[in-house]
């Protein structure tokens, strides 16, 4: 292996080695913001660390440490350099990339991961392939997704990122798996109705999101919210909404006022991924203090219900049956279920706790469904 790495193509993309002439592009990636979010490359980034780096990608391949390729693909009617994907050995071994601003949105990455990982699984009969990236690179697990790696998890302060401790996501792949996504990856889309709007959660969504949540009344029903609720919780909570979507277990959505954007309530399809129910899924809600009583749950969760049902083909999920819990003694819970036509299935005895501290208790849970066609 040590020498030069083999030129790899699919027509499309090209695997090839670095050259002296990719440094002025090097140096425009490294300098790119989200680029330098996720990885360690130096900041100011110059062409001298460009240069630094091509001396570190021969010499990782003469030792037999690795197998770094420039990535080029046609861009603007030219073959370009668009990143750098490498296979690093040092067990367990595992694949690293990252792609220039101007080559995304295009699939080249994803098709750069395939050629390498089949290469590497093929020539050094590799038994596995690892994945990592710091929680909350979604644009590093699309690529993966695509190829058909598996998600593994989230491990906390896994990972070092400028001399801190970070979290880190892991996934990884095996020869025998197919590269193509073995789990949807549900988009959220933008709903409009009367009032409101269903749209992903964001950050600037996190101060009306802690206040919601760590509202006593919403702390009665939601015994699993951390207690007390902060603000760090909130951008936890916006964090995995997304991942959900990307792992295929749910789609949530902020139910915001259509005049001002403002969060005003929650609302989720989740069970996306039950073996058992490969076309149901469970739907569930919250509101903020300021939007109780107004119908915009009811409204909002009425358009997720919509979307639910939409077939796959048509942009949704293509459920035929969505079910829906709440405490028996959850009035407002259970009117918004029965306005939605959601049919009443009958009660579990002590479903779950409600209520904190001294007042914890167990209470029955009123179960619903809903099918797609009756």
């Amino acid at each position: 292996m040590p020498g030069l790495p083999p030129v790899l193509s699919d027509g499309v993309v090209t695997l090839r080695a670095h050259r002296a002439d990719d440094v002025p592009d090097l140096v425009r990636t490294a300098q790119d913001p989200l680029f330098r979010r996720y990885t360690r490359v130096p900041v100011p980034y110059t062409e001298r660390h460009a240069e630094d780096y091509l001396d570190h990608v021969r010499t990782a391949m003469l030792v037999g440490r690795g197998v770094h390729w420039a990535v080029e693909a046609r861009i603007g009617g030219r073959a370009r350099f668009c990143g750098s994907i490498d296979v690093r050995l040092n067990p367990p071994p595992e694949v690293g990339y990252g792609l220039s601003p101007w080559a995304r949105g295009r699939g080249l990455m994803s098709r750069a991961l395939r050629l390498a990982a089949r290469w590497a699984f093929d020539e050094l009969e590799l038994p596995i392939l690892h994945w990592s990236t710091h929680a909350g690179n979604l644009a590093s697990w699309r690529v993966a997704h695509a190829c058909g790696f598996s998600f593994h998890g989230v491990r906390p302060l896994s990972l070092v990122h400028r001399g801190e401790l970070v979290d880190g996501w892991f996934g990884s792949l095996r020869p025998e798996t197919p590269m193509a996504p073995q789990t949807p990856w549900w988009e959220i889309p933008v709903i409009e109705g009367e009032r409101v709007r269903l749209r992903p959660l964001a950050e600037s969504d996190v101060p009306r999101i802690a206040e919601a949540c760590a509202d006593p009344v919403t702390q009665f029903w939601l015994v699993a919210l951390p207690d007390p609720y902060t603000e760090e919780d909130a951008r936890k909570f916006v964090g995995n909404t997304h991942l959900n979507a990307a792992l295929g277990t749910a789609v949530s959505w902020a139910i915001a006022d259509r005049e001002d954007d403002r969060l005003l309530a929650n609302v989720s399809v989740f069970g996306l991924d039950d073996v058992f129910q490969p076309e149901g899924g469970e739907i569930g809600y919250w509101a903020h203090p300021d939007a109780r009583g107004r119908g915009v749950v009811r409204e909002g969760a009425a358009l997720a219900v919509a979307h639910a049902f939409r077939p796959r083909g048509e942009g949704g999920l293509g459920r035929e049956r969505l079910q829906l819990g709440a405490s028996v003694d959850n009035a407002g819970s259970r009117a918004i279920a029965e306005r939605l036509g959601f049919r009443f299935l009958g009660v579990h005895r002590r479903d779950g706790y409600v209520g904190r501290g001294e007042a914890r208790r167990f209470d029955d849970g009123a179960w619903y469904e809903l099918l797609r066609t009756p």
